[in-house]
């Protein structure tokens, strides 16, 4: 949890609140060429082109694959992905970029996450449509 609100990995700007998201659109420098245009598709800015809306965290361990396009099929890929600082996209945000995290961060990083999930609440009857 400490390294997640860190300075170190910034994950807590974007994926902030009760839902671990801010709910804005970002490039996470997943790709250099994006097949699906993002926000630019609704927007028509092209300032909005390869944008894709951050997802809650909340029941992550349930979610893959990971991504706007699924191109993920890890938690341990993602913080590759992450750590590496991912690649230069005019859209991509400032806030990625090479973390150069430990072995033994990634794993704890990875803890971290796993333990926002609930397997409770994804079987409550209550909550099932």
């Amino acid at each position: 949890m400490d390294l997640f609100f860190s300075e170190k990995t910034n994950c807590f700007r974007c994926h902030s609140g009760f839902n671990f998201t801010n709910y804005a659109f970002e490039n996470n420098g997943l790709y250099l060429e994006y097949v699906e245009q993002g926000r630019m598709r609704v927007t028509e800015d092209s300032a909005d082109l390869a944008k894709f809306k951050v997802p809650t965290l909340r029941n992550i361990a349930y979610t893959a694959p990971y991504m706007h396009d699924g191109s993920i099929q890890s938690l341990a890929e993602v913080i590759e992905h992450y750590n590496s600082g991912g690649v230069a996209h005019p859209s991509k945000s400032p806030l990625v970029k090479p973390l150069y995290l430990t072995e033994y961060e990634k794993d704890e990083l990875i803890q971290f996450l796993l333990s926002l999930s609930d397997e409770r609440f994804l079987n409550d009857a209550r909550f099932k449509q």
